[in-house]
């Protein structure tokens, strides 16, 4: 191939590309940067709404306040509005979009920090790259919701307080839920559709918890650290369960050993798995 069409060829790729884009009514420009400070409020509990499509997001402590962020976006009308009211900080993107494969000239990273004050969290995502570190945050209720994403969602230090609700709902995903023991939750909620998924209890369970799991041909892994009693309630016909640690079966119940001396908390799962591979692992 001579120069000149070498030439062509990489025009061409660079103008299929621009079309591409321009097909998705996205048209990128500069990098632009919004800084958010909020400060804490008057509520007892503040509602905190993430809205955002697709790209990477972080959340982890560290605000001084309420939240402290750093959105990098090079979409113009892409560009988030905050509003908060008394109980309520909203932060949405602006003409949400998302694409079956991700432009490589397109960035919208999100970047946020949470105050230690009681807050109810609730995150809307599309395809994206989700980090979640909450340990050590106040929080009452959590609620997470996204499309065909990889996100991880770890609990390194206790939550402070009794989250009474944790609700996770994805699509054709890879989520690993870490910590779980450490997140004092009372419900957890987990609607998955084909993918693979890990929800790992270890950390300091101190009260009884329930859980409920419902996902399509998936696979499901629940680790469970040795010496917490739990039962797992397994339904759905078409399904694998393999077992690694000490397990007790009747008939699709599978229970781990009941520890010796007083139990801080038990966790009672239900898992509905139509077609797919449930793993269940003490260690």
């Amino acid at each position: 191939m001579t120069r000149v069409w070498v030439k062509i060829f990489a025009v061409g790729l660079l103008l299929l590309g621009a079309a591409g884009l321009a097909a998705c009514g996205v048209k990128v420009g500069p990098m632009q940067e919004l800084v958010i400070e909020e400060p804490l409020g008057g509520s007892a509990v503040m509602e905190v709404v993430v809205k955002m499509g697709a790209g990477s997001l972080g959340v982890e402590p560290g605000a001084p306040g309420l939240l402290s962020g750093v959105i990098r976006y090079n979409v113009a009308s892409w560009k988030p509005t905050v509003k908060r009211s008394e109980s309520r900080l909203t932060i949405e993107q602006g003409s949400p979009r998302s694409f079956a494969t991700w432009p490589g000239s397109i960035t919208n990273q999100w970047q946020l920090r949470l105050g230690k004050a009681p807050l109810a969290l609730v995150v809307t995502a599309g395809a994206y790259d989700g980090r979640y570190e909450l340990g050590g945050l106040t929080l009452t209720s959590l609620h997470i919701k996204d499309g065909a994403a990889k996100a991880r969602v770890t609990f390194s230090e206790p939550n402070p307080g009794r989250l009474q609700k944790f609700d996770y709902e994805t699509g054709a995903s890879t989520v690993t839920l870490n910590g779980l023991g450490n997140a004092n939750f009372e419900l957890l909620e987990f609607t998955g559709g084909a993918g693979e998924y890990t929800l790992d209890f270890s950390g300091e369970l101190r009260m009884d918890g329930r859980v409920r799991v419902k996902t399509g041909a998936s696979k499901v892994r629940l680790v469970i650290p040795a010496g917490v009693a739990v039962q797992v309630h397994v339904e759905g016909s078409l399904n694998d369960v393999s077992t690694e640690g000490t397990w007790t079966k009747t008939d699709k119940i599978y229970r781990t050993e009941i520890p010796e001396g007083p139990v801080k908390g038990d966790l009672d799962i239900v898992v509905e798995l139509s077609v797919g591979k449930l793993e269940l692992v003490v260690q």
